[in-house]
């Protein structure tokens, strides 16, 4: 099995995203609205569609704490499993999830690919 998920989104539908509902757990503080953050807001846009992707196809519902998204010291991020994500990832038998993110000055893009 060998499934590629790619997503593109400009920098407002990653800030509608983020700050849709206040009391949403993905949302992040309100200064980071600001001019001087917006890589901030990219980044975390980026991993919220990393981690989107995974759930979708896994057809799991919001259990993005179950996913989490790290970066190598070269930069390279990766991502670890637990809860029912894991028990998903095994029942699926998927050996492997490598997660690739661009930024340009107005958009973010992930590529996800799951073996």
């Amino acid at each position: 099995m060998y499934k590629e998920i790619e997503q593109i989104r400009s920098f407002e539908e990653i800030e509608e995203i983020l700050f849709k509902h206040s009391d949403d757990y993905y949302v992040i503080d309100q200064g980071l609205k600001s001019l001087e953050h917006k890589n901030t807001v990219k980044r975390l846009g980026a991993r919220y569609l990393i981690k989107k992707s995974i759930l979708d196809y896994l057809d799991l519902g919001d259990d993005f704490n179950d996913i989490e998204i790290e970066n190598e010291e070269s930069g390279k991020p990766v991502v670890s499993f637990q809860g029912i994500v894991d028990e998903k990832i095994k029942q699926k038998n998927i050996r492997n999830v490598q997660v690739s993110i661009s930024h340009s000055r107005n958009y973010v893009a992930t590529l996800v690919i799951i073996e």
